[in-house]
């Protein structure tokens, strides 16, 4: 019997592949469904020309893009601390992007959450994320930087705090690390998926790189995210791509 874990590479492979059809099959149905449910971009009038005639088009295909990385996570991936952590992130920053998309349909705008919501919303994830590789999964505070000899410690600035009988260890420095990164790259996506197939080819590209560094370094589980994440995008390019059939919103970007 072929056994799967003997083949890490392969499993990484089949992570790709699965996701990649999973969203090839599945999303002419959820185009489907939010054309019957009138669920479609709303454009600002005072944008750009050609962007009206993506008023009305499909949005929130980033719901079916999280439903499949997850299912193919937990069908092909070793549940991990790390990777549970890196899921759980991704998931409640798809969870803000759904509020967000959802109030722009509900009130037929363009504009859902306020600048200052959404900064909130992922400020809260980072520091959730923060917390928790530091006190659950057990991640090290230090860091190697490029130019710079030797590893430095975020922990170095760290308040202990007693909840419930645990003692939570708040490293500042990494939290503040955390927050540029979840935050930052979270945005940088969202600003990035302003043109057909752009945010999903490069967030495809950039995956797949992170799925061989993280394959490269024995962390399978991670490497098998990046790799569902990769294909999920792949098989939502084929409908994303110029002329758009559908967009991921904020729930995907």
């Amino acid at each position: 019997m072929f056994d799967l874990a003997r083949y890490p590479s392969y499993q990484v492979f089949m992570g790709v592949v699965t996701a990649l059809v999973a969203c090839a099959v599945l999303f002419p149905l959820w185009i489907r469904l939010l054309r019957f449910r009138n669920i479609g971009q709303q454009v600002r009038a005072d944008g750009p020309q050609g962007h009206l005639v993506k008023q009305g088009t499909p949005t929130m295909g980033g719901v079916l893009i999280l439903l499949v990385i997850m299912a193919v996570y937990f069908l092909f991936a070793e549940v991990t601390r790390l990777s549970l952590l890196a899921l759980g992130a991704m998931l409640l920053c798809g969870i803000l992007g759904f509020l967000d998309d959802w109030s722009k349909v509900a009130r037929e705008r363009s504009l859902g959450l306020t600048p200052r919501a959404k900064i909130l919303g992922q400020g809260f994830v980072a520091l959730l994320f923060g917390l928790l590789a530091v006190n659950w999964a057990s991640l090290p505070t230090t860091i190697t930087l490029p130019l710079i000899p030797g590893a430095v410690d975020l922990g170095a600035v760290t308040t202990v705090v007693p909840v419930a009988g645990f003692a939570i260890a708040i490293p500042w420095l990494y939290l503040a690390l955390v927050f540029i990164m979840i935050v930052g790259e979270s945005n940088a996506v969202n600003l990035t998926d302003g043109l057909d197939g752009l945010a999903a080819g490069t967030v495809m590209i950039v995956m797949l790189a992170y799925a061989g560094i993280a394959f490269r370094q024995n962390h399978l589980d991670t490497a098998m995210l990046a790799a569902s994440v990769a294909g999920a995008c792949v098989g939502f390019l084929w409908y994303n791509s110029y002329p758009a059939d559908i967009f991921m919103g904020d729930t995907g970007s």
